[in-house]
């Protein structure tokens, strides 16, 4: 049995593994500037709530995406979470 019939074969997923490896620190940042950029309290007490929620994010991110049916619903469970948020991060900045 070749290496990618063995993979195939464990249903391991090179698009879910990228996902969780790529994406999940990705999203976790942006979910922590998002909240850093628009909690209505001190700087510093805004910076230690988003990278307190980083953290945390990232490791379940990291261990969800790759038990997800395959890559494209992994990627889009990312683009879910950062797309809203980089977009209000953007029309912030903006505006």
């Amino acid at each position: 049995m070749t290496a990618l019939a063995e993979s195939k074969a464990a249903g391991h997923s090179l698009a879910r593994t990228l996902a969780a490896l790529l994406g999940a620190p990705l999203v976790a940042f942006v979910v922590g500037a998002g909240l850093v950029a628009f909690l209505p309290v001190r700087p510093e007490v805004a910076y230690l709530i988003g990278f307190h929620v980083m953290v945390p994010l990232w490791v379940a991110l990291a261990c969800v995406l790759p038990l997800l049916k395959n890559g494209r619903v992994a990627w889009g469970v990312c683009l879910a979470l950062a797309g809203p948020v980089v977009a209000a991060l953007i029309l912030r900045r903006l505006g």
